[in-house]
């Protein structure tokens, strides 16, 4: 009887530990990028801007496969149409068919916005790597717009090639798809905080399906991609990835 109570004992000591332990943060942003990119597809998204004094508005195919791989084409508006990038791994190419050229996007034009937008050409790159390039810590547990969520913290490891001083993310408990995304700069002022909104199921697959970039340094600013179609997790050629096709429009 007594070594039962002591065996007992241990297994609801071990069950408490584990309570106490709680998920991992790094594990969570993993989880959160197989939520928004799974392992590969195939989407058709908006992307709209608006400042206090114009907007723009577009419409992009965009393919990925895994975390080194994306490509994308502009289909609309005519003035633009045709206009491509190709991502592998940390580098990004941008066609401009009207010149017929095809340029590398050099490490002093990362900052710059996408498209005139207000995510960077490095965010373009540099979100896939997120459990890559920052240590991760759960700061606490909270509820946002309805749902249960994970408060994260992120800093960058002293030698990522990261731009941002410090990141804030609120993922959904019950399945780490992204909430929230507060941006800071090396100064730790808050410069943008993304929105996650609209969840919808394309297949088996739920997702945020609209995604708003607040820009705090620039009032009235803001950028926000839609996603009208998508399919995750399907076969998407290798030959998708390569300047050839890059530069293959129309």
């Amino acid at each position: 009887m007594k070594t039962k109570t002591v065996l007992l004992a241990f297994l609801a000591f071990l069950g408490s530990q584990s309570v106490l332990a709680g998920p991992d943060a790094t594990q969570l942003l993993e989880q959160m990028d197989d939520v928004i990119r799974g392992k590969s597809h195939d989407m058709t998204v908006t992307l709209d801007v608006k400042t206090k004094r114009w907007e723009r508005h577009y419409r992009i195919h965009v393919l990925m496969k895994g975390v080194d791989f994306a490509f994308a084409r502009v289909l609309a508006p005519p003035k633009s149409e045709g206009q491509g990038f190709l991502r592998i791994k940390t580098r990004l190419w941008n066609y401009l068919p009207s010149a017929e050229r095809t340029i590398l996007i050099p490490p002093s034009m990362m900052l710059d916005d996408f498209m005139g937008s207000d995510f960077s050409n490095d965010d373009f790159v540099k979100m896939s790597y997120l459990a890559r390039d920052y240590d991760a810590n759960i700061k606490g547990e909270e509820e946002i717009d309805g749902f249960g969520v994970y408060h994260l913290e992120l800093t960058p490891h002293p030698s990522a090639p990261v731009t941002y001083g410090k990141l804030e993310v609120w993922l959904r408990r019950k399945d780490a798809a992204p909430v929230r995304f507060v941006f800071y700069n090396e100064k730790m002022e808050r410069i943008r905080t993304l929105h996650y909104s609209n969840f919808r199921s394309f297949g088996d697959h739920e997702v945020p399906a609209v995604w708003r970039m607040e820009n705090h340094k620039d009032k009235g600013r803001e950028t926000t991609v839609t996603i009208l179609e998508a399919q995750y997790n399907i076969n998407v050629p290798d030959n998708i990835f390569t300047r050839g096709n890059l530069e293959k429009y129309p």
